[in-house]
């Protein structure tokens, strides 16, 4: 199966840089190849889905279909289903009644086969079509309630959000010490006693943005038909592979609805349509009030680290050292994540709790993280364009601390979230070739020490370097 940015690069749609530049996003911002090239503005949704249902063989989900939805026809499906699957009903049409159901990625047969079931219809009833993943996300919450993670909204500030525009350089196999991208092009190598403290380096000028050509809208009707037929690929045993079935014989389809290149907007009143509003990451710094803002943050937990001793010590390492070592060389973006939160957790005891911050936008979201006392590990979003500790780390490249007692309003809702009002607040850097990438939030004991914390950040930035080169080749 060919795979989706390669089928974008052949149309004529993306060049090979723009791919490049989306899979970098992906290894820091997660999510999928194609939610990354829609935030980054190279395509836009109903494009992304056109060659996801030409990558998998099946008809595509496009804003027009999701403008005549049967909102009746969408209830029969239960939320857990809808979420567990990631579907959305959408209408019935043919003398049959058949059912489009769009998905963001293919379902298996098992899956299909339970939706048939809540529906009341055959299996064969069922034309699964595919659809962005932004957009049945939003669907999701819209339909069913189902609450989308902040890093399925849109960042605030500019409406494209802009990604480092890093240049690749080459590292031979198994070499060490670790090689980091720099924007400058020039290797610079992190030895094993450097990573005892935070990498200092120049923050290098902001790259031109690169603005994708536009494609007519009549243009893509004809290129880019809505029942693709490419060459039939086996049957895989997982997967239900349905034909392409055009999705022009809904009942009274409108004629094309144009929709904003963009990711999805506000959730509203019932009568939204396919065509999603704009909302934004609501952020602690939305209001003053630790306490409302507190109870918002309570709405959405995410998984904590596993405490020490989970791990088996092969794996993170008996000490400081082997456990950055293993950090660099995790093989995904999760794992580098992971081995982050477990080290500090278990080589820096005066850490009372603390959170990884990925940079999106105007943002940090949460990623991973733990609190000692067993606490649930917040969702949350500090805002870059307001004082703090984070945005100042983030423009500085240096680590930030202050005591309880020193902290301004968005640190002390960011302490507050964490689960405490007293010690300090303490912000480490993870950088990628000067550029922050991450931040380490954590609460301390007062007068700490951060070598630990910087050296694990150290260790981290390296690998999700690594794992930038590793993406873009």
């Amino acid at each position: 199966m060919a795979r989706l940015g390669e089928l974008l690069v052949d149309a004529g749609l993306l060049t090979s840089e723009q791919l490049d530049r989306a899979l970098r996003a992906q290894v820091m911002w997660g999510a999928r190849l194609g939610t990354n090239l829609v935030e980054l503005g190279l395509i836009d949704l109903d494009v992304l889905s056109t060659f996801l249902g030409r990558q998998h063989n099946m008809p595509a989900a496009l804003a027009r279909h999701f403008e005549k939805v049967d909102r009746e026809l969408q209830l029969l499906l239960s939320a857990d289903l809808a979420e567990m699957f990631c579907c959305v009903p959408l209408v019935r049409t043919g003398p049959r009644r058949d059912i489009v159901v769009a998905a963001s990625s293919p379902l298996t047969k098992k899956a299909v086969g339970r939706i048939a079931d809540d529906l009341a219809v055959e299996v064969d009833q069922l034309i699964i079509s595919m659809a962005a993943e932004l957009r049945i996300r939003y669907q999701l919450e819209r339909v069913y309630g189902i609450a989308r993670p902040a890093r399925f909204m849109r960042a605030p500030g500019e409406r494209i959000t802009a990604f480092p525009q890093f240049e690749v350089v080459p590292v031979p196999q198994d070499s060490e010490p670790e090689i980091l991208l720099e924007p400058s092009g020039m290797p610079r190598t992190i030895s094993e006693d450097e990573l005892t403290v935070p990498v200092q380096a120049a923050t290098p000028a902001p790259a031109p943005s690169v603005e994708p050509e536009p494609v007519p809208e009549a243009e893509l009707e004809a290129e880019l038909a809505i029942a693709l037929e490419p060459e039939p690929e086996p049957e895989r045993p997982s997967q239900v592979m349905h034909a392409a079935r055009p999705l022009a014989d809904l009942d009274d389809l409108p004629a094309d609805v144009a929709i904003d290149a963009a990711v999805p907007r506000a959730v509203e009143e019932d009568n939204s349509s396919g065509r999603e509003r704009r909302t934004y990451v609501r952020t602690i710094g939305d209001t003053r009030s630790p306490e409302a803002a507190l109870a918002r943050i309570s709405i959405r937990r995410v998984a904590v680290t596993p405490p020490s001793g989970v791990h088996e010590p092969t794996t993170t390492g008996k000490t400081v050292g082997e456990a950055t070592r293993a950090i660099r060389r995790a093989t995904d973006r999760d794992r580098v994540a992971e081995l982050s939160m477990d080290a500090l957790f278990r080589f820096a005891p005066s850490c009372h709790a603390a959170t990884l911050l990925v940079l999106r936008g105007q943002i940090a979201t949460s990623w991973k993280g733990f609190c000692r006392s067993g606490a649930p590990h917040p969702e949350l979003a500090v805002p870059l364009d307001q004082p703090g500790l984070v945005p100042r780390v983030a423009n500085r490249n240096q680590t930030a601390r202050a005591p309880s007692s020193d902290l301004g309003p968005i640190d002390q809702l960011l302490m507050a979230s964490l689960g405490h009002s007293t010690g300090e607040l303490i912000a480490v850097p993870i950088s990628i070739g000067g550029e922050v990438m991450c931040v380490i939030a954590m609460v301390t004991e007062a007068d700490s020490a951060s070598t630990t914390a910087e050296s694990i950040a150290a260790a981290a930035g390296a690998a999700f370097a690594r794992l930038m080169r590793d993406a873009s080749r």
